[in-house]
C-alpha cells in the first residue's frame, strides 16, 4: 500500500469518526476550532471533512502528504479526548494531559488515593500506556466498586513492562 493510499484510508476513516462524533453532538466548540487549525481551509471540503480524493492528494509532495497525515491524526486525537470527555463526564479537557489530570483530580476529589507518578509517566511518554486507556482505567477504578487501586496499579505495571 502506497503513502497516498494509506494517507487517504486515514482520512476516509477521521471524515468518518468526525461525522459520527458531530452528530451525536461531542464536539465542542473548541475542539471543532482547534481541528480547523489542524487541517487548514484548503485541505477541507465545504462540508468541513478533510479532502481525501485521489487527484487532490496526488498533487501533493511526499512531505506534503506526510504532513496532511499527521495532521489529520493530530484532529482525530482531538475527537478521541473530546469523545473520552464526554463519556467520563469531565469537561474542558483538549489535550491528553489536561484529559488525564482532570481524571486524577476527580479521583482526588471522590477520596480515591492515587499516585500521581503514574499520570505523570504516561503524560511524559516515559510508559507504553496510552492517554485513552489510561483514562478509561481511572474511571473504572473510581466507578466500579470491585475494581480497586490494587486492581488498577497491577494493570500498570503489567503495561508499563510492556514498554
Amino acid at each position: 500500500m502506497t503513502n497516498l493510499e494509506m494517507t487517504q484510508l486515514q482520512i476516509k476513516a477521521f471524515n468518518k469518526a468526525l461525522s459520527r462524533a458531530d452528530k451525536a453532538n461531542l464536539i465542542s466548540d473548541d475542539i471543532y476550532a482547534a481541528i480547523s487549525d489542524l487541517i487548514d481551509p484548503e485541505r477541507m471540503t465545504k462540508s468541513g471533512y478533510g479532502k481525501a480524493g485521489k487527484k487532490y492528494l496526488e498533487k501533493m509532495s511526499p512531505e506534503e502528504l506526510l504532513a496532511y497525515g499527521s495532521d489529520i491524526e493530530a484532529a482525530k486525537n482531538l475527537l478521541d479526548i473530546s469523545k473520552l470527555s464526554t463519556q467520563l463526564d469531565i469537561s474542558e479537557a483538549t489535550d491528553p494531559k489536561g484529559l488525564l489530570w482532570r481524571m486524577y483530580q476527580k479521583l482526588e476529589d471522590a477520596g480515591y488515593a492515587f499516585d500521581s507518578d503514574q499520570v505523570r509517566a504516561v503524560v511524559d511518554g516515559e510508559v507504553n500506556v496510552t492517554f485513552k486507556d489510561m483514562a478509561l482505567k481511572m474511571n473504572k477504578y473510581l466507578n466500579d466498586e470491585d475494581y480497586g487501586l490494587s486492581d488498577f496499579t497491577e494493570w500498570f505495571n503489567s503495561q508499563a513492562s510492556l514498554g
